[in-house]
C-alpha cells in the first residue's frame, strides 16, 4: 500500500473520525467519495452534514472551490481545519494565499485543531502591512485565536459571495483586530 499523505495528516484524520463516532448517535466516514473528491471525514453534527477537510499542505484555490462545490451540492457544509505546522512552515504572503482564501470563505475564520479531537480553535490570520518611510511593505503574520470550542458549537451557513456551504464561528475578531492594527500602524509611523 502506498501512503500518499503524511503520517501527521493521517493521525489527525483518524483521531477526528474516532472522536466523531464516539459522540452520541454521530455518523462518520473516513475518505467519503463526494463527486470527484474524497473528504477526510464526513459526519453529521446535529441536523447538518459536514465534510471536514484537514489541510496539512498547500492546496490550489481551484481545488478548494471544487471540493466545496461538491459538498454544497449534496447539502453538506465544509469545515477546513488547518494544522499549525502548515501555517508555521509557509513563509511569505504568496504561500499563505490559500489559507487566506479559506479564511475568506469561512467568514473571516480559520480553524486549528484543538487539544481534544472534538474541538477546534477559531483563529484569524493576517499579513500585516507596514508603513516604512513612503513605502508600504508586507509585514509579519498575525494570528489571533479564541479559546477552543467544540465542533458542535460552530455555525453552519452559506457563504453568499461564493454560494457555498461553510462552517464558521460567531464574529469575534473585529474589535481586537481594529485595536491591534491601530496600535501597530501608529507605532510603525514613528
Amino acid at each position: 500500500m502506498e501512503v500518499t499523505e503524511s503520517y501527521r495528516h493521517l493521525d489527525y484524520k483518524f483521531d477526528l473520525y474516532y472522536a466523531m463516532i464516539g459522540m452520541d448517535e454521530n455518523y462518520a466516514e473516513v475518505e467519503k467519495k463526494i463527486g470527484r473528491t474524497r473528504t477526510d471525514v464526513f459526519t453529521d453534527i446535529g441536523d447538518r452534514l459536514v465534510a471536514i477537510e484537514i489541510q496539512h499542505t498547500r492546496i490550489p484555490i481551484k481545488s478548494i472551490l471544487r471540493r466545496m462545490k461538491y459538498h454544497t451540492e449534496i447539502g453538506a457544509h465544509t469545515l477546513w481545519i488547518i494544522t499549525p505546522e502548515t501555517i508555521n512552515y509557509h513563509k511569505g504572503i504568496r504561500n499563505l494565499n490559500w489559507i487566506m482564501f479559506i479564511q475568506r470563505l469561512q467568514n473571516g475564520i480559520v480553524f486549528l485543531p484543538g487539544k481534544t479531537d472534538q474541538t477546534v480553535i477559531p483563529a484569524r490570520i493576517d499579513n500585516m502591512l507596514r508603513l516604512t518611510g513612503d513605502e508600504i511593505t508586507a509585514g509579519r503574520k498575525w494570528l489571533d485565536c479564541q479559546p477552543e470550542t467544540e465542533i458542535t458549537k460552530l455555525t453552519f451557513e452559506k457563504n453568499v459571495e461564493f454560494g457555498l456551504n461553510v462552517s464558521s464561528y460567531p464574529d469575534w475578531f473585529t474589535d481586537n483586530y481594529l485595536e491591534f492594527v491601530s496600535n501597530n500602524f501608529t507605532s510603525s509611523i514613528y
